[in-house]
């Protein structure tokens, strides 16, 4: 069974041009004063018209690519942004998405039923990678997938992921130095409303979006249905 699963050309050509408008402006290092846009992430309910450009994407168009049993239930999405420069694997460890809180109907700590990333540039290293079992470099039951702008692609929630370098996949280095900035917009596809504990090194986590942070999303919003 496939860990990965691509949908080529995922957003309309203005959409994704708005959209890595946006995040690049939003996340400008001198923007985020030394901030991490890893360590800041969103809620958005389904049943609630988007606030900014992200959330306008995820209801407009990202939805449509994800398995129709998780559009069913999921709820809402916790969503962030990321912005690497490179060498894009640096500082980047293995992870895996849990619930800081509980779910509230079993009590467990559960992972989301689908995670996601929107690539918003082309860059010829630092490919997502996916495991089936633990993670480490030498590990051969993995999936991986380079960046490339309008690229969405999906894994099972649970499952451990990082970036990596060119060389681990590829055996070689990039063609040339790659200087690009790795732009994305990261999405977990929740069955209720994670728990908002922001643990270390989280500063915020599924966080109610109100502008403060992240301003030029409200600024690009493209359609006029937005909330404001």
């Amino acid at each position: 069974m496939a860990l990965i699963a691509h949908t080529a050309q995922a957003l309309p050509t203005e959409t994704l041009d708005q959209l890595r408008s946006a995040v690049a402006r939003a996340t400008r290092p001198e923007q985020l004063g030394g901030r991490s846009p890893y360590h800041y992430t969103f809620w958005y309910s389904l049943a609630t018209p988007p606030r900014n450009i992200v959330e306008a994407a995820v209801r407009d168009h990202l939805v449509h690519h994800i398995p129709a049993e998780v559009r069913t239930a999921a709820v809402g999405v916790e969503w962030w942004l990321g912005r690497l420069a490179p060498p894009y694997a640096s500082n980047f460890e293995f992870g895996l998405h849990r619930d800081i809180g509980e779910d509230p109907e079993t009590g467990r700590l559960d992972s989301p039923m689908l995670s996601s990333v929107m690539y918003l540039t082309d860059v010829d290293d630092g490919p997502l990678m996916v495991f089936a079992g633990e993670p480490s470099p030498e590990a051969q039951d993995r999936e991986f997938v380079f960046p490339a702008e309008n690229l969405y692609v999906t894994f099972p929630g649970h499952l451990w992921h990082s970036v990596g370098n060119r060389a681990d996949v590829r055996r070689e280095p990039p063609a040339a130095p790659e200087h690009r900035e790795r732009l994305t917009v990261l999405v977990n596809w929740w069955p209720y409303q994670p728990g908002d504990i922001a643990a270390e090194p989280m500063k915020q986590v599924a966080a109610a979006y109100d502008g403060s942070m992240y301003p030029e999303l409200r600024a690009a919003v493209a359609s006029a249905q937005i909330s404001s």
